[in-house]
């Protein structure tokens, strides 16, 4: 793989990818509630600002009802009195970030500091806990993907926007674009400052003059304006299994693109196999297996994967815990017989001297024929737990909430089964060639 390669695929799995899963695959994040209860939700971002939130919450006022204000935290520090009048108006007070900065360009360091220092600002100035979080420009990285989830926050997005930013915007057309697509359960966005990048001057005076139209056409259509928590808890259940499904088909989408860019391949058997390898040379330290072969840099090993799809279709959508474990542990002893065919089949695995696979799911396969061996302490390894945990949750029935019991017992480690374990436990000696063992044990007295 070249740098430029790998440096992309850090970049698609740390910035792209959660991105993707948060706008179109709503992982986590809320953009419109379901339907059925005649509700919507008013938003505004990038404030506060002196010159129109006071006069923002003036309409709001008259017309009583209550909006959520994603604030920037450097502006909510600098104007601490029109902050605590938001809260004091009993409106919802969110994260948007302390200086507005895009989470592309922030490592997990810049990202923690943009997250806390607002969250810490808006306590102090106001009393209240953060539960609500709109990353700036709708982007955001990996980091604040797990932050926001360990906090327990709310992404929180938009049905669609107003344009009540760009130069062009008026009174008239943020008027005629919100009421000509506001349905029951949207979620409107609004701007009350004009001093974030992009952002036309004077552009939130139109949304001054337009709210109180909007407002009113509003509750003509019959539609009330609720707050934001309002909206966040309806149906929790239908919607969570709905991005659930809709996580997952994102995520296989994304996995298969990632299997291109790493050469990693479905064996024999396709889609029906368990397993998806790859073609790897070792780099770590000589390692001495249980049966006397010797693993030395260089040497060639079949990567491992297993296939989620596939357990998932086996095991089912409502099945338990412990089914999707057996299931599990049936169809990778059912697949490593078609491993043993793919070592002695084809010559340019001849030279592979053991299987080597990281997973959560350990546990049994000692009996399988396989040897664990702890990851080494350090950032590789917290990364693949975190990976490792997020992939289960994703596919396991009960989501992530069934894991948190024992999160701490999921510990990922490597899987490892040399070529002579597997040939003697699931390929009779005599299927192997004469010209195949030479080869082989040729490469095994090198090694």
């Amino acid at each position: 793989m070249s740098f430029f390669q790998l440096s992309f695929l850090i970049f698609l799995a740390y910035s792209i990818v959660p991105t993707v899963l948060l706008r179109l695959g709503r992982l986590g994040a809320v953009s419109r509630a379901p339907a059925g209860d005649r509700r919507v939700a008013i938003t505004f971002d990038d404030g506060p600002d002196p010159r129109y939130t006071p006069q923002i919450l003036d309409i709001l006022e008259r017309y009583r009802v209550k909006a959520c204000f994603f604030v920037i935290g450097s502006k909510a520090k600098a104007y601490p009195e029109l902050t605590r009048r938001i809260a004091l108006a009993g409106h919802e007070i969110g994260n948007h970030g302390f200086n507005h900065r895009a989470a592309w360009l922030l490592g997990p360091g810049g990202t923690t500091r943009e997250l806390t220092a607002t969250e810490q600002t808006i306590e102090i100035l106001t009393g209240q806990k953060i539960r609500f979080y709109r990353p700036a420009w709708g982007l955001l990285n990996l980091f604040s993907l797990w932050y926001c989830r360990l906090k327990g926050h709310k992404f929180v997005l938009w049905t669609y926007m107003s344009w009540d930013w760009i130069k062009r915007a008026t009174p008239e057309s943020i008027v005629r674009k919100v009421l000509g697509r506001v349905k029951d359960g949207s979620i409107l966005i609004f701007h009350d400052s004009d001093s974030t990048p992009c952002s036309a001057k004077g552009a939130p005076a139109r949304v001054v003059a337009a709210l109180p139209v909007i407002l009113e056409e509003l509750s003509r259509k019959g539609l009330r304006v609720v707050p934001l928590e309002e909206i966040i808890t309806m149906n929790a259940k239908t919607r969570r299994t709905g991005l659930k499904k809709c996580a997952r088909g994102l995520w296989i989408f994304t996995e298969k693109f990632l299997r291109i860019l790493t050469g990693i391949k479905e064996p024999e058997g396709g889609h029906d196999s368990v397993w998806r390898t790859a073609l790897r040379r070792y780099r770590g330290k000589d390692r001495r297996l249980p049966d006397g072969t010797v693993l030395r840099r260089g040497d060639r090993y079949l990567e491992l994967h297993l296939n989620n799809e596939r357990l998932m279709s086996l095991a089912g959508e409502n099945t338990t815990r412990e089914r999707m474990a057996i299931t599990a542990m049936r169809e990778v002893q059912k697949g490593l017989p078609a491993l043993a065919r793919l070592l002695n089949s084809d010559k340019k695995y001849y030279r592979v001297k053991a299987l080597i696979g990281i997973t959560l799911l350990h546990r049994g396969t000692k009996r399988l024929g396989f040897t664990t061996y702890d990851l080494k302490t350090g950032l590789f390894a917290k990364l693949t737990c975190r990976y490792e945990r997020f992939l289960l949750g994703l596919f396991h029935p009960g989501g992530h909430k069934s894991l948190r019991h024992y999160r701490e017992e999921l510990i990922p480690k490597y899987v490892v089964m040399t070529r002579r374990e597997l040939m003697r436990r699931y390929a009779p000696v005599r299927e192997c060639s004469d010209e195949k063992q030479a080869v082989y044990q040729r490469g095994a007295e090198i090694g």
